[in-house]
């Protein structure tokens, strides 16, 4: 009888199989709160870079938009022949606007060209007796992707897209832009600038 009135004394703690148990389930914690962050700060920085991008691009879309629908068809003496001053091609384009701070004043040349994937623009008050020269030159490049642009030149006569703008008696009736990263738009010339003569 006195056996079982006898009380047993246990010492209380931790087995090591527990400890390694507890150590094994903080660790994992530990990574899956570690992993967790680390995806966190990449979408945070993925989405800052997407909203720098998407800030550029618009400014430059409203930019050339605002550059176009002012476009002026200014007349130049080009190889002893009197033309107006725009030049397409797919992917380059060259042409008179007035669109120019009050400051400035006059009329301003614009030239934007792709030079190594990104987008490159140039600019000069006229006249400029060197214009032709600096053409796709040395410019401003506008830290933009412009992989897969492409500029087309709507023919109103011809009611047709053109991939290059060489007439040297009218302006193109539209300008629409193509690219991978930059929206596909339209911009329209205003009518009562194709036939005016300067």
């Amino acid at each position: 009888m006195r056996f079982y009135k006898q009380e047993r004394l246990v010492e209380k703690g931790f087995t090591l199989l527990e400890v390694l148990l507890a150590m094994t389930i903080l660790s994992l914690i530990a990574v899956i709160i570690g992993v967790s962050l680390r995806l966190g700060i990449r979408a945070w920085e993925r989405g800052e870079s997407d909203a720098d991008d998407s800030q550029k691009i618009r400014y430059v879309v409203e930019k050339f938009s605002q550059q176009i629908k002012s476009v002026y068809p200014y007349q130049m003496l080009i190889d002893g022949e009197r033309v107006i001053a725009f030049k397409g091609k797919s992917d380059s384009i060259f042409f008179i606007t007035s669109s120019t701070k009050p400051s400035e004043g006059g009329l301003k040349w614009i030239s934007y060209f792709v030079e190594d994937g990104n987008l490159v623009m140039q600019e000069g008050l006229l006249p400029d007796k060197q214009v032709m020269e600096k053409i796709s030159k040395e410019g401003k490049d506008l830290d933009l992707d412009a992989s897969g642009l492409k500029f087309e030149y709507f023919s109103s006569k011809d009611k047709d897209w053109k991939e290059s703008w060489d007439s040297k008696t009218e302006l193109p009736g539209a300008v629409k832009i193509n690219a991978d990263k930059i929206p596909s738009m339209v911009i329209s010339i205003p009518a009562w600038l194709k036939d005016e003569k300067k």
